[in-house]
């Protein structure tokens, strides 16, 4: 079995770590303020709560299915921003677009590296 070039698992790491610190960061969130009651909620609040598990829940996968877990993210990322009209980017929120990016950048060429090799 042929090692990844240097710089995918350090794409690959880089990645890993920022998405482990974003969980960290949403999981103290979440015991420090509480997670609200969905049936107390509007129908939008509910959806972006749904589009940030989703998120989270991409960082998670991504750690042991690159691909299905950077499409999650991206996916929970778009639907965020659909359902909130647009999104403004904060130093928190931009990492979770920025991981998916790179777990499908990693996957797209490990993938592509087994496709050519003979």
């Amino acid at each position: 079995m042929n090692k990844p070039p240097l710089f995918l698992l350090a794409l690959r790491w880089m990645a890993r770590i920022i998405g482990t610190l974003v969980v960290l960061l949403a999981g103290a969130l979440a015991v420090g303020e509480g997670v609200p009651n969905p049936f107390h909620q509007p129908t939008s609040v509910n959806l972006l709560s749904l589009a940030l598990v989703t998120m989270l829940a991409g960082q998670v996968v991504a750690w042991w299915r690159e691909g299905i877990g950077g499409a999650l993210v991206l996916a929970g990322f778009a639907g965020f921003a659909i359902i909130n009209h647009g999104i403004k980017l904060n130093a928190v929120f931009a990492f979770l677009p920025l991981t998916g990016l790179l777990y499908l950048f990693c996957f797209f060429v490990q993938c592509r590296g087994k496709r050519l090799r003979p």
